[in-house]
């Protein structure tokens, strides 16, 4: 499988036919949504059908297969990962006010926010009820730390807008939370459901781990640079919302704009016009290229630590999404 291939499906949704385990999961996920009723019911299936990427699945998978064969645990796991995430995009979609997410209308600008909000909760309620089922202890305490962590990520962030003290490593310990830890358990509950040693398990969260700071860096790059269309939601909406992102805290420490920048997130409201003059300022300077450069760097880590894990088409699979986060469009 070629890094291009991956791509095309990392732009649009992850496809069973490349990989064929995630037929299991996408017919469990089907399963556990069409058990809801009404509201719930239709918000959830809508969502489930909204071109996801299975990002968090195939990580479970994958991770526990480069140990062991494919066995139903994984699956289940991998099922309870991914109601996780949904639940999680439900509840930012209500946190941020957002209309659309992937160009089409979010459950709370649809039906309002008590109903995503406890479409949300009824997402997190089934991945547990499945974890619970299964007995699936040691998932379930990688994935209940990173629910901790994105909970006090968003709280975080929330209260840091428009703050110009933010410095880079605070900003790493934020985007761990928000991403980089959900990815990590990911891998970890995949692998140790794979009889993985404790040493192959450090390896699978720090893959994971720096997987989540590539994949976070390339949204802020894509908040500013990217389209609408491709983004399904507004550009420069992280910008305007005060959100501390990678390029703006380049800027930040730029001799000629930093003043500039620090002046203007002063007010706490920035336009239109004004996240255009912010983008040029950040093309000029170079600070999205340094952003990139930086992704590029973390994917080379997780890359590094793959290198220490036995050789399969599954390992090589893990090395080809890690590369693909670099060419993300959406």
């Amino acid at each position: 499988m070629s890094i291009q291939q991956l791509n095309i499906t990392a732009d649009k949704s992850i496809s069973t036919l490349q990989f064929p385990e995630l037929l299991f999961v996408e017919d469990q996920l089907q399963t556990v949504l069409n058990k809801a009723d009404g509201l719930i019911q239709q918000t959830c299936v809508s969502l489930l059908h909204s071109g996801g990427k299975r990002i968090r699945p195939l990580l479970t998978l994958y991770s526990g297969m480069c140990f062991a064969p494919l066995n139903p645990l994984m699956i289940q796991a991998a099922v309870a990962a991914e109601l996780i995430h949904m639940a999680s995009l439900v509840h930012d979609d209500v946190i941020d006010e957002s209309a659309t997410r992937r160009g089409k209308p979010t459950a709370n600008s649809l039906h309002g926010d008590h109903a995503a909000i406890l479409t949300g909760d009824y997402l997190f309620a089934e991945a547990f009820n499945i974890l619970s089922t299964h007995q699936l202890l040691n998932s379930m305490k990688y994935l209940v730390e990173a629910i901790q962590a994105m909970c006090d990520g968003e709280v975080n962030q929330a209260s840091e807008q428009f703050s110009v003290s933010v410095g880079t490593q605070h900003y790493f310990d934020r985007i761990a939370k928000k991403t980089g830890i959900l990815l990590s358990a990911c891998c970890q509950s995949g692998a140790i459901l794979a009889g993985a040693l404790p040493e192959e398990m450090t390896l699978m969260r720090d893959y994971g781990l720096n997987i989540g700071y590539a994949y976070q860096i390339t949204d802020d790059i894509l908040d500013i640079s990217g389209d609408s269309e491709s983004l399904g939601k507004p550009v420069g909406a992280d910008l305007m919302n005060g959100n501390i992102t990678l390029p703006i805290l380049y800027l930040l420490d730029n001799p000629i704009y930093g003043n500039w920048l620090e002046e203007i997130m002063k007010t706490r409201k920035i336009s239109r016009q004004g996240v255009q003059s912010i983008k040029e300022a950040l093309t000029c300077t170079g600070c999205i290229e340094r952003a990139y450069a930086t992704a590029t760097q973390c994917i080379g880590n997780a890359k590094a630590c793959l290198d220490k894990i036995p050789g399969s088409p599954y390992r090589s699979i893990l090395i080809h999404l890690a590369d693909s986060i670099l060419q993300r469009t959406n």
